[in-house]
Formats: structure tokens, C-alpha cells, sequence
């Protein structure tokens, strides 16, 4: 992953969606996200359609409420600072597996956990998962996110981040996700 196609996938996914994702996230960018738990809800459910989160909401928004602390744990890491330690190993897994056993499933779960922490986490789905050779699960989306850390690393290694976050109005996960939508999503696999 580099920083030129980090920013060309930037630009295609933008020409479709940058409206939309934009009304998505901006509620969802307050540092208090906890104040907008109904946003973030919303923002899985517009753009995880297939998955019955409106009838489901009140369950997830439990689940939210009680993995408050684990996440409140992760506030202070990002993607290129996060320490993979046992402990912030453990805090991941367990609220990936608390959401994957609602409706959410894995897809649905990591687009949650970045609605919550999007400076933190990427998201995924099913083609993705196959890019990078990793199962759907907690275990799998541990090696995803360290995959991850290092190629971003390596895009900061000559690219300042400040530079980057403000060309692109996008956290660093954000970008990494459209470089990854763009270019490995499901429904491109299934092609």
C-alpha cells in the first residue's frame, strides 16, 4: 500500500460516495462518541443494509453501552500506535465477538467498532478478508489490524499524517478502507 494509491482509491470511492459518507460520519467525529450512539447505529444500518440492525437496535446500543470501558481503554491508540499487547488483544477480541453475536455479524462488527473508535479501527468484509488471508473472527481480525498497522506505517514513513488526514478529510482506517474497498470488496471478488 502506497500513499499514491492510497489517495487514487481515496478519489474513485469519493466521486460516489463522498456525499453520503459524509453525512454518515460527521455526527460520529465527535471525540464524545458515546453522546451519539444512535448515529453510529444508523451508520452501520445505511451502510449494512442486509442486516435487520433497525429491528435489532435497542440490543446492539446494550452491547455498545456495556463494552464502554474496553473501548474507552483503546481511546488513546490510532492504527499506526496501537500496542499489541495480551491486554489490548483481549479488550479487541472481546468486543468484536460481543457485537459478531448479535446481528451484526463480522462485516457489520467492524464497521461498528469504527463508528465508535474511527481513528482506530479498519473496516472489513468478506472479500477483504480473503485479500489478506484472515478468517472472518477476533482471531482474524487481529492479524488484519496489524497487517494493516504496518502498511500504514510504511505510507507514514514518507507522508506526514497531518498532510494526509487533511487532504483527504478521512481518518488513516478510512483511507485504508477505501484502498481496500476499492480494490479487493466482496462484490469485486464475486466478479
Amino acid at each position: 500500500m502506497e500513499y499514491k494509491n492510497l489517495i487514487k482509491a481515496h478519489k474513485k470511492k469519493v466521486f460516489k460516495l463522498d456525499k453520503a459518507y459524509n453525512e454518515l460520519i460527521l455526527p460520529i467525529k465527535d471525540k464524545n462518541s458515546w453522546r451519539n450512539i444512535d448515529s453510529i447505529i444508523d451508520f452501520v444500518r445505511r451502510w449494512n443494509r442486509r442486516v435487520p440492525i433497525e429491528k435489532n437496535k435497542e440490543k446492539i446500543k446494550k452491547v455498545i453501552l456495556n463494552l464502554k470501558n474496553e473501548f474507552k481503554s483503546l481511546e488513546k491508540y490510532n492504527i499506526e500506535n496501537l500496542e499489541f499487547n495480551s491486554r489490548n488483544i483481549n479488550k479487541i477480541r472481546n468486543i468484536f465477538n460481543k457485537f459478531s453475536k448479535t446481528v451484526l455479524k463480522s462485516t457489520g462488527t467492524t464497521k461498528l467498532m469504527f463508528g465508535i473508535n474511527p481513528n482506530l479501527f479498519v473496516m472489513w468484509d468478506k472479500g477483504i478478508c480473503i485479500k489478506y488471508g484472515v478468517y472472518p473472527n477476533s482471531a482474524g481480525y487481529i492479524i488484519f489490524m496489524k497487517i494493516m498497522q504496518k502498511e500504514i506505517k510504511e505510507v507514514l514513513k514518507k507522508h506526514n499524517k497531518k498532510d494526509l488526514i487533511k487532504e483527504t478529510n478521512r481518518t488513516l482506517p478510512k483511507l485504508i478502507d477505501e484502498y481496500n474497498w476499492i480494490n479487493f470488496r466482496t462484490s469485486k471478488m464475486i466478479k
